[in-house]
């Protein structure tokens, strides 16, 4: 089914601006006309994601909630506001403004987290017992059933 806003037919799939048809162009006098400026979706998804007035709301709460213990949702904001992130500060339009800022330090604290969390796994994994010495054997899980005296009935 085809639905026309203006007379013009509508991209029903994604839901983007009518295509202008044939018959209803006007020819230009003379001068040629520049195309409009392309529309501005602060998420991945384009049109089918947030309208600009509930990003912000949805960008500070990701930014908030990845300091209590879930830096995965900074990652999450980075991803899901992309188009903010990858534009440069000084030409990105002013609609990202108020956004800018969350995701930026979102991508800056899940740089962060990852570092301290690759640096903490590579340190028990290469530095082991060499490293840490007897206390080693408090260090590690995988001997929690040997302490507790229940690995015995496995065979």
């Amino acid at each position: 089914m085809e639905a026309r806003v203006g007379g013009a037919p509508v991209d029903e799939e994604s839901g983007l601006l009518p295509r202008p048809s044939a018959a209803g162009r006007r020819q230009a006098s003379g001068a040629p006309r520049s195309p409009p400026p392309p529309a501005v979706w602060p998420t991945v998804d384009g049109p089918l994601g947030l309208p600009l007035e509930e990003a912000e709301g949805h960008a500070r709460r990701f930014f908030l909630w990845g300091f209590a213990c879930l830096p995965m949702l900074w990652a999450i904001n980075c991803c899901y506001f992309w188009p903010v992130l990858r534009s440069p500060a000084t030409s990105s339009p002013a609609a990202f403004s108020p956004i800018r800022p969350y995701v930026v330090r979102s991508a800056i604290g899940f740089t962060i987290f990852s570092l301290v969390l690759v640096t903490w796994s590579a340190t028990f994994i290469i530095g082991g017992e060499r490293l840490f010495g007897p206390v080693w054997n408090d260090l590690v899980m995988y001997n929690v059933a040997d302490k507790l005296g229940i690995s015995g009935f496995m065979g």
